[in-house]
């Protein structure tokens, strides 16, 4: 008697799971896109460190490449880093999504997971999200295709990421909020030696309020932060300090009729500290800053003050304008601004604008079929470092990128 008992358990807790995987429904889905793209790119010169190291952006290293060219000619024929092939799991209580893509372009790469989160309905219109998801601060705006379906992110579309977090979802009034708790990405700083220790989960949040179904707003925010343990003079010490960095932006998805306007706006302090922004606009060290300044123009600046961070400010926005005059037929315009800024030390600092323009047509041949031809223009700007009176440094081209081609994809 005993013996059976253990054999009962094992098939009554088999029977319950058989009934909860037939109550949920599964359906898989996938799509692969190629593209297919021409650049031109005046290669200009670039911010970043001399010699080995991670780039810091503050100081001019020529960047022409080996055959001693300005401009650089390219083909891209190759699968897009964001194919895909995944599911979606629901049931009464239960929602899931799983889905892999390549990592690498060309004709095949590694799978990296894309999605991996389930979400608990613990009341109406309301849930618990873990695991690998869009964070809350993410609204796809534009539709843009080149660069694997940039979509303008970081380059005016705000971005957060596809991140681990514990995240709270629902409807509160008209709309959507929510508030998660993410798993940290903290990029590097100009610290040589530096070792840095987070303490809290970044954490993000948003509300979109829906006016009708075709019209929405929404606002988000976030906050994130870290210490940085720094050696002291001499080998004395240490010069400890935090990296603070947040966010705030608006924007809509307006829809009137054949038309739609996808407008954004954002505002950030040390946001590519927090990954939501290239590492190109990281914020520095004053130890950093002295010692790479002194390095690059044979100056004499010395450190005055502790060893904080000289904190780097963006302001970036966007617009989309589309027009689909059939459903075989669709346009749309896009514009992405970046713009760039840090505080001063000793006199030096620095400014950047970028920004990035591109124009499509979206030819929808069957259902799930697509070629999108789209021609663009990325202009990163002319650097310009304030200095000391005694120190003169002539503003840096960063160059400029034309395309032109088209992404193919069908859904299946």
């Amino acid at each position: 008697m005993k013996k059976l008992i253990p054999i009962a358990l094992v098939v009554a807790i088999t029977a319950v799971f058989a009934v909860q995987a037939t109550a949920n429904e599964w359906s898989l889905y996938g799509s692969a896109r190629v593209a297919t793209f021409y650049t031109s790119e005046d290669v200009g010169f670039e911010l970043g460190r001399r010699g080995s190291g991670p780039p810091f952006q503050f100081f001019t290293v020529d960047n022409r490449n080996a055959a001693n060219q300005n401009t650089v000619k390219d083909l891209q024929w190759n699968l897009q880093t964001n194919s895909h092939i995944g599911g979606i799991v629901k049931g009464d209580k239960l929602e899931a999504n799983f889905e892999f893509g390549v990592t690498s372009d060309g004709s095949g790469g590694d799978v990296t997971s894309r999605y991996l989160y389930a979400t608990w309905k613990f009341a109406e219109g309301w849930g618990l999200k873990v695991g690998k998801d869009d964070t809350p601060i993410l609204f796809g705006l534009s539709n843009q295709v080149f660069d694997n379906d940039s979509n303008l992110w970081r380059l005016g579309n705000a971005w957060g990421g596809r991140q681990a977090q514990i995240a709270v979802q629902g409807e509160l009034g008209p709309g959507m909020l929510k508030v998660a708790l993410i798993d940290q990405t903290t990029n590097t700083l100009n610290t040589p030696n530096g070792v840095v220790e987070k303490l809290l989960p970044k954490l993000e949040a948003s509300y979109q309020y829906y006016f009708t179904d075709a019209m929405s707003a929404h606002a988000f925010s976030g906050y994130q932060t870290y210490d940085v343990k720094y050696p002291g003079a001499f080998g004395l010490g240490t010069d400890d300090f935090s990296v603070d960095s947040w966010v705030l932006g608006a924007g809509a998805n307006l829809n009137f009729g054949s038309f739609y306007v996808k407008p954004q706006v954002s505002y950030y302090q040390n946001g590519a500290a927090a990954d939501w922004l290239g590492s190109v606009y990281l914020p520095f060290s004053k130890s950093g800053l002295v010692d790479e300044f002194n390095s690059s123009f044979g100056t004499d600046l010395q450190l005055v003050g502790s060893d904080g961070v000289i904190d780097a400010k963006n302001l970036m926005a966007m617009l989309a304008l589309g027009f689909k005059p059939t459903e075989s037929l669709g346009f749309e315009a896009g514009v992405g601004y970046v713009g760039y800024e840090t505080d001063s030390y000793q006199g030096v600092s620095i400014k950047n604008n970028y920004l990035e323009y591109y124009l499509q047509a979206v030819f929808t041949l069957a259902k799930g079929v697509y070629i999108i031809p789209e021609v663009g223009y990325r202009d990163y700007g002319k650097a310009k470092i304030d200095t000391p009176f005694y120190i003169i440094v002539p503003d840096v081209d960063l160059g400029s990128l034309f395309y032109a081609g088209a992404k193919w994809q069908i859904d299946f």
